[in-house]
């Protein structure tokens, strides 16, 4: 296993020297802004976006450029018949990514305290911190990504899931703060905040990362800094729970990834993929989620002409829908499971509908 492994590493090294050069040049370029005070003071304010935006960039990249190669049925007879176990072979992968993604963080956290040391009124010592944190939920980030990569048969199917790891999470939680929100306030619906008292939100480690930053931009420059949360009034304070509750999906997310590379059979790489934490969740979850929102927008419409636009809503998502399952089979043969789950996604609807009207 070790010497696979320092072979793999030279061979990927110009992978982490692009990686390093990128997040060293975004650091040197935003970390420390010189501002402007209408009294004409200026002072530096710090940005930690870079690291955030590669804590999260990073590990969708890596893990997808460390994995891709077991997705061609040609190359695993190559791969499998090498005098190391698949698990020894998965750990061997992920470490490799592991190991270039610290070793970009460090070579940022040094460019960013070269320019913020430079400047004395700015607390310095808050960045060493930082970089712990951020560097651990890249980690956190990279496991579950990873899962959900390995989980697929194909690399097109790969990026899908990976991405499906921030929409799946997301779609339950806008499906579950509708139904709340609808029966909290009724017609003032629109009310901002009722849900940051929520100690878990749909964004997960996303959320926790921009956060981090944002906070931290704060304590080393002394001053607030502009929100890179957008949503922000839909995500609570730091929250704990939230920490802790992603910190074991990730861990768990880990194991999954081994034991899904170690077991997944030769013959059904390249094929279509029917993991749970796929299409199969994945496209239900959207889609109710998409259809939640819609009913809820028209039950605050009277007259028939909510009828109207419910029905016209409805249609891009049954397009949607229908084109997904496409994708998924690779073609228009459904199986039995996708009409039941298609037929569900309707009734569900249909509910959402009579609920909301019932209570706004």
């Amino acid at each position: 296993m070790g010497k696979y492994f320092f072979y793999h590493m030279r061979k990927t090294m110009i992978r982490f020297v692009v990686m390093a050069l990128f997040l060293c040049v975004l650091v040197n370029a935003g970390v420390c802004e010189e501002r402007t005070l209408y009294s004409g003071e200026t002072y530096y304010q710090v940005s930690l976006g870079a690291f955030a935006f590669f804590s999260i960039v990073a590990p969708f990249a890596v893990a997808g450029l460390e994995f891709a190669q077991f997705m061609n049925r040609r190359n695993l007879d190559t791969w499998y018949s090498l005098p190391i176990s698949r698990i020894d072979l998965f750990v061997t992968h992920f470490l490799n990514g592991a190991i270039q993604m610290t070793a970009t963080i460090l070579a940022g956290a040094i460019v960013a305290l070269i320019r913020i040391i430079q400047h004395p009124e700015l607390h310095v010592e808050k960045l060493g911190t930082f970089v712990a944190i951020i560097w651990a939920l890249t980690m956190f980030l990279y496991m579950v990504v990873t899962f959900f990569f390995v989980s697929a048969n194909n690399v097109f199917d790969g990026c899908v899931f990976m991405a499906g790891s921030f929409f799946l999470p997301l779609s339950l939680y806008t499906i579950f703060r509708n139904f709340y929100i609808v029966a909290k306030l009724g017609k003032n619906i629109y009310s901002r905040g009722i849900t940051s008292q929520f100690v878990v939100n749909g964004y997960g480690l996303y959320s926790i990362i921009f956060t981090a930053a944002e906070r931290y931009s704060t304590l080393i420059s002394g001053k607030s800094s502009s929100s890179m949360l957008y949503f922000s009034d839909d995500i609570p304070e730091f929250s704990i729970p939230q920490v802790l509750v992603w910190i074991m999906l990730s861990v768990g997310a880990l194991a999954g990834a081994i034991y899904v590379f170690s077991s997944k059979k030769t013959e059904k790489v390249s094929g279509v993929s029917e993991s749970w934490f796929g299409y199969r969740s994945l496209i239900p979850a959207c889609t109710a989620s998409t259809m939640s929102t819609t009913a809820m927008a028209t039950a605050m419409l009277d007259g028939q002409f909510a009828g109207l636009l419910s029905m016209v809503g409805l249609i891009p998502t049954l397009i949607a829908v229908f084109v997904s399952y496409v994708i998924f089979r690779r073609g228009v043969k459904f199986k039995l499971t996708d009409i039941i789950s298609a037929g569900a996604l309707l009734v569900f609807y249909i509910i959402c509908v009579i609920v909301y009207r019932a209570l706004i």
